[in-house]
């Protein structure tokens, strides 16, 4: 069976929490997400217990502050263990070129545009996620965040797409507008999808039976 690119959100502040689906879905999925509820709440020591248990591990903090602050708190990811870490785009060009060149080449940076998953989309938004793509791109960074809605304009600037609002066909949209299904998002281009909830609520059916 090969691994199926989901990154499992990790969204509580316990490790624990999670032990059952963390248990099953070893080996079926590529990695985890840690957000920045569980690391204020565990700390480093959530990122390295789950590389010690052989997880890819997305640490998804979206770096905010000034070059020398972004660019010591990469090298502290990388140095826990992060494979791949979100820097906000809006840090600017200075702080993301700080970030990519002390980086090693065992972390990956995300860039993560203002407009989020939650808000709905219009030409305007489109327009605003392109913009801050390229200052990425310009700026080294090795891959984005995605919402659904732009992946195919986004895979002809960056081959690493990472994907979330991903739900099932029967799942509640909850608070997210611009979502897609597991299915959909590979086939437009991303290369990783981020599912929290939905596998929560469907943990036997991803295991067993979503192909992709």
């Amino acid at each position: 069976m090969s691994v199926k690119p989901i990154f499992f959100a990790l969204d509580g502040k316990e490790l624990n929490e999670f032990r059952e689906e963390l248990e099953k879905l070893k080996g079926v999925i590529y990695g985890v997400k840690v957000g920045l509820e569980m690391f204020t709440a565990e700390g480093p020591s959530s990122v390295e217990k789950l590389k010690n248990d052989g997880w890819k591990v997305f640490l998804d903090l979206k770096l905010h502050d000034i070059p020398n602050t972004v660019q010591a708190a990469t090298v502290s990811a990388a140095n826990i263990g992060a494979d791949y870490l979100t820097i906000h785009i809006a840090s600017g060009k200075e702080a993301l070129h700080a970030a990519n060149e002390n980086k090693t080449e065992d972390i990956k940076l995300l860039g993560v545009s203002s407009v989020l998953t939650s808000k709905a989309y219009d030409e305007e938004t489109s327009r605003a996620v392109e913009r801050d793509f390229l200052v990425a791109k310009e700026s080294g960074i090795d891959g984005v965040i995605c919402p659904a809605s732009e992946i195919e304009a986004t895979k002809k600037i960056f081959d690493l797409i990472v994907t979330p609002g991903i739900r099932l066909e029967s799942d509640s949209k909850d608070d997210q507008r611009n979502i897609t299904t597991p299915e959909k998002a590979i086939e437009l281009g991303a290369k990783y999808i981020v599912m929290g909830r939905s596998i929560k609520n469907n943990l036997d059916y991803i295991v067993e039976r979503l192909e992709i």
